[in-house]
């Protein structure tokens, strides 16, 4: 038995009321798919959800509930939240206080971007040392009552609460949790266990323990699932979801839209995606209706820009098709939404490759003078599948794509030194909130810059609502003059949930908390 596990044990133990330590209930047992065999970002995130306790929580449905907050309500026009605290104690024994809040979000200022993502008064300027921590928009005005202030009116700041990011911590022992935490070897492999204090069931704490390991190979993972080997396998990305859907039950196959773009991220500060008018022609080029319809998943909707269907502010909507429409938009509305979004004219056409082949003679390249581009990717059939795709399509207009599979280090080695053309990315937001998912294209955030778009999202994060819609419209609109990143369509995340697994909703959030699921030894396989 490794150390962090006996640990974890002799905490159970210790905090058991009495008799039997062990937990009442199940182990639910979760597989994630990704590049490694030791736990990625979303089985860390996983873990994340269960052992934090955050103000705002998100139920098995998706929904924003209460957490350690009872209640909450905006005043003064939308510019401020009031949240009374549920009693709670921390494992020493002492109150949940509101001054216990604000010394954790002083401490998150301090460490990232999260709080000013978020919207939080002062936010960016205490983490920049230009205002003192006491300056923070986190007020404590009495015990158990919170406010936070806020640079301008957001109805999204209950979801980034809700995000473990801002759970509420105190330096030391004292903790909040339900659950016990222990990474582990298995192997030549890792995964994390988690295993409930509480001896006693509860909506918020269900399974008795939960391991989340994780697997790199998409077959295997698949068949130890059939096997019954694990009642839960997640996909981290858009790999191992043909193998999923070949080899499962359609019946425990499980799809959750993302808010965010699946694309090919361009190196626009050096090599020859430096010059806009290429990331034009190659975006212009991409028949996405074709390319998406190879998938029959509705959800996978064609994206031309650098926002979802669901995120796109509404002054856009006529650039995403035609106005009003609910559904997505036809091929034609695709191409020519984009043709206008980057300045083309011509909307006839449905995949606009003259104009394609213009712009690309406009920065030097013909048939005399081609253009070869590599494409880093990760693992996956899927991701060759559609960068051959993508890459027939380029080939209409005389570009070459050469595909370079690298694993994720190796990526972002490479993107880092910007020593790169193009590379897969994956990008989406817990939180529907298209100003942080363009806030990925901020000059310093990767391998582009457009000042002029930077200027426009400082602008949206001060401005109420309506006028913050206009101005992430104008921003994504002033990115598509040289697009940062060449859009395809909105991933999904897969996952197979057997039978036993009660609990599991499908939901826009794609959230399903694990200590709100359990496994049904009852039900068959």
């Amino acid at each position: 038995m490794s150390r962090a596990r006996l640990a974890a044990l002799t905490a159970l133990a210790l905090l058991a009321a009495c008799g039997d330590a062990a937990p009442e209930g199940e182990q639910l047992r979760v597989t994630v798919l990704g590049e490694s065999d030791m736990p990625g970002p979303l089985a860390t995130r996983l873990a994340d959800q269960v052992t934090v306790q955050t103000l705002i929580t998100r139920d098995g449905n998706g929904e924003l509930v209460g957490g350690l907050a009872s209640s909450w309500r905006f005043v003064d026009d939308g510019r401020s939240l009031i949240l009374r605290l549920r009693p709670t104690r921390w494992s020493d024994g002492k109150a949940l206080v509101s001054e216990d809040v604000v010394a954790a979000f002083r401490r998150e200022a301090r460490r990232g971007a999260l709080l000013r993502t978020a919207g939080i008064d002062n936010a960016a300027a205490v983490a920049a040392r230009r205002l003192p921590e006491a300056r923070l928009g986190v007020l404590a005005p009495i015990a158990r009552v919170v406010e936070l202030r806020l640079e301008a009116a957001s109805p999204l700041l209950l979801g980034w609460l809700a995000e473990p990011g801002l759970a509420i911590t105190r330096p030391g022992k004292p903790t909040l949790t339900r659950y016990a935490r222990a990474l582990e070897k298995t192997d030549a492999s890792q995964q994390i266990t988690l295993t409930r204090i509480a001896r006693e069931q509860s909506d918020e704490a269900r399974p008795a323990e939960i391991r989340i390991g994780a697997s790199s190979d998409a077959a295997a993972a698949v068949a130890a699932f059939g096997r019954g080997e694990t009642d839960i396998l997640i996909g981290e990305g858009l790999a191992g979801l043909s193998e999923a859907r070949l080899s499962a039950r359609r019946e425990v196959l499980r799809l959750d839209p993302l808010w965010g773009v699946y694309g090919y991220l361009a190196n626009g500060l050096k090599g020859p995606l430096a010059s806009p008018d290429v990331r034009r022609a190659l975006a212009l080029a991409v028949d996405r209706p074709a390319l998406t319809a190879r998938y029959g998943i509705p959800a996978m909707a064609p994206v031309a820009g650098l926002l979802p269907p669901a995120l796109r502010p509404q002054p856009l909507e006529a650039v995403a098709g035609e106005a009003g429409e609910a559904e997505p938009p036809p091929p034609r509305g695709v191409a020519a939404g984009l043709r206008r979004a980057i300045g083309g004219q011509d909307a006839a056409a449905d995949v606009p490759l003259e104009e394609a082949r213009a712009l690309l003679a406009k920065a030097g390249y013909t048939a005399e003078t081609p253009l070869r581009l590599t494409l880093l990717l990760p693992p996956g059939r899927e991701h060759r599948s559609i960068a051959e795709r993508v890459g027939a399509d380029w080939a209409r207009i005389g570009v070459t794509l050469v595909v370079s599979e690298a694993a994720a280090p190796a990526r972002a080695r490479l993107i880092a030194r910007g020593n790169f053309d193009l590379a897969v990315s994956e990008a989406s937001v817990p939180v529907p909130d298209a100003g942080a998912l363009l806030a990925r294209y901020r000059c310093g955030a990767g391998p582009h810059c457009n000042a002029a778009a930077d200027a426009l999202l400082d602008a949206a994060a001060l401005a109420g609502p309506a006028e913050r819609e206009r101005l992430l419209a104008e921003a994504e609109q002033a990115l598509l003059a040289g697009p940062p990143l060449i859009g395809l369509f909105a991933p999904v995340r897969w996952a197979l949930v057997a039978p036993q697994v009660d609990g599991w909703m499908p939901n826009v959030a794609a959230s399903h908390p694990l200590n709100r699921l359990v496994r049904d030894p009852k039900k068959r396989r």
